[in-house]
């Protein structure tokens, strides 16, 4: 299988595009550590050849030092020699241009196969972009350049509508998209297949052919080889206007995602902690067709890096909101979606959301409190409680512990007389009206409430922090995380 095989990116958390700032602060640095550089997915087919061809020439010209980034995928023997075969291609051109700079190769063997189970095509393209990132973020490049072409991009949409994919997936593969600090960029997306082709030739470009392209198990190949030449006789322009059509779709895509956020903004409200929670405006939901409470929904996921079956977003957003009992949807074997007091929450299943507290905290309830010494950042288990305590450096402006280490701390059950104050204008109140006012649900109190060796309150499951020792300029954030919040961030 090519390391060019054109598929999809699909819109997911991972992909969401960073703040300006950020691209800037991360532009300056790598400037600082590297000279400037562009890179190019090369896979040494004719298609990413020939847009590293290009790049090269344009690049040099600008001052740019250029990289070849390769995958090696190790499902089959013949792409073994593909790195040489890139390598010694680029030191003909060098050759061929003695005054431009030469080409910065760097290959990428991948480890392991395909978990069983799992698609070839899906396991080739995850293993590929997360290769291609991490080797553009060592060369400290931030501009990644992808040789998918306007047939690649028609390809994908009617692939995507044969699959029954919504706006997402019919917006096929985006012109540019920022993924962990990278800008992936496919320049040709207008330019059809036969063109990139043709380049190639009159460049005298060597290429490899990849013999898996021949290989109809995989479905973007029987599309090739079966569906398309049919449909190309049938209608002339079909590679044209089905990526016309992927256009079309990622403008109405745009338009749906600024509503969403929109939605999201007047009828929701992101709540801290360790899982992704979401308090709603009941009204304000009710109110929202389904389809823009599944936008709604989508988007918040997405902001919480949260991968969820659209089906089951579906089944959410079918949900009116009027009932005051639990609600659950089943996500997968490890997680599910709750709606408990008008806050929905992804986290590990759990038994009825009105259980008692686990057993092991009742059997503390009257014993001896638990010190522990934090002298460094990073994580305690707590056995007792079934969770693990996490002690990190605050971000800027966030509200976290002005104290020098070590942090001498006291682990209890709750008591019936603890006070908690939310805000630090607030007042402090009983733990039981604070979970009410953050609509905190049973299974997310659970876990040992900190106190300082003075016996004030220091931090809370489900409630964090307490205003009252939580300053902007704190150095220490201390957080709880129970066991079966673990791995749900």
């Amino acid at each position: 299988m090519s390391g060019s095989s054109p598929t999809a990116a699909s819109a997911t958390p991972a992909n969401v595009e960073r703040s300006r700032p950020e691209r800037a602060l991360s532009a300056e640095r790598s400037t600082a550590a590297h000279p400037p550089a562009v890179a190019v997915a090369v896979s040494g087919g004719p298609d990413s050849m020939a847009l590293l061809w290009v790049v090269w020439k344009a690049a040099s010209e600008l001052g740019l030092s250029t990289w070849a980034l390769h995958v090696h995928h190790g499902l089959q023997s013949v792409a073994d020699d593909w790195p040489d075969h890139i390598e010694r291609e680029c030191r003909r051109w060098s050759v061929q241009f003695p005054d431009l700079p030469s080409i910065n190769v760097r290959t990428h063997r991948v480890a392991g196969n395909p978990p069983r189970g799992h698609s070839v095509e899906d396991w080739a393209r995850e293993v590929r972009y997360a290769a291609l990132l991490k080797m553009s973020q060592d060369a400290g490049v931030d501009l990644l350049l992808l040789g998918h072409h306007r047939g690649d991009q028609a390809e994908t949409f009617l692939l995507q509508a044969l699959r029954g994919a919504g706006p997402q997936g019919l917006a096929a593969m985006p012109r540019l998209q920022w993924r962990e600090g990278v800008c992936l960029a496919r320049p040709w997306l207008d330019q059809p297949r036969q063109a990139v082709r043709r380049l190639a030739d009159l460049a005298g470009i060597d290429s490899v052919e990849d013999p898996s392209n021949q290989d109809t198990r995989y479905a973007r190949n029987r599309v090739r080889a079966t569906v398309w030449p049919v449909l190309a006789e049938a209608f002339e322009q079909a590679e044209a206007t089905l990526a016309l059509a992927a256009q079309r779709c990622a403008q109405a895509l745009d338009t749906l995602e600024h509503g969403a956020h929109s939605d999201l903004l007047h009828g929701g409200r992101v709540l801290p902690g360790p899982t992704p929670r979401l308090r709603l405006d009941q009204p304000a939901w009710a109110g929202l067709t389904a389809a823009r409470r599944s936008w709604m929904l989508r988007t918040w996921l997405a902001g919480a890096q949260a991968s969820v079956p659209a089906a089951v977003v579906d089944q959410v957003a079918a949900f009116d909101g009027s009932t005051s009992t639990v609600m659950r949807w089943s996500v997968d074997e490890a997680r599910e979606l709750r709606w408990y007091r008008g806050v929905l929450s992804l986290s590990a299943p759990s038994a009825d959301a009105s259980r008692p507290q686990a057993a092991s905290t009742k059997a503390l309830a009257h014993g001896p409190a638990m010190v522990l010494r934090l002298g460094r950042s990073g994580t305690r288990r707590v056995e007792p409680w079934g969770g693990t305590l996490v002690l990190r450096r605050a971000v800027p402006h966030e509200p976290g512990l002005n104290v020098s280490l070590p942090l001498i701390v006291h682990l209890r059950p709750r008591l019936g007389d603890d006070q908690f104050q939310l805000a630090l204008r607030g007042t402090a109140r009983s733990l039981k009206k604070q979970f009410q006012a953050r609509g905190v649900p049973a299974w997310e109190r659970e876990g040992p409430v900190v106190t300082a060796a003075d016996g004030s309150m220091v931090l809370v499951p489900g409630l964090g922090l307490d205003a009252r020792v939580a300053t902007p300029g704190g150095r220490w954030v201390l957080q709880w995380q129970a066991d079966s919040a673990a791995g749900q961030d």
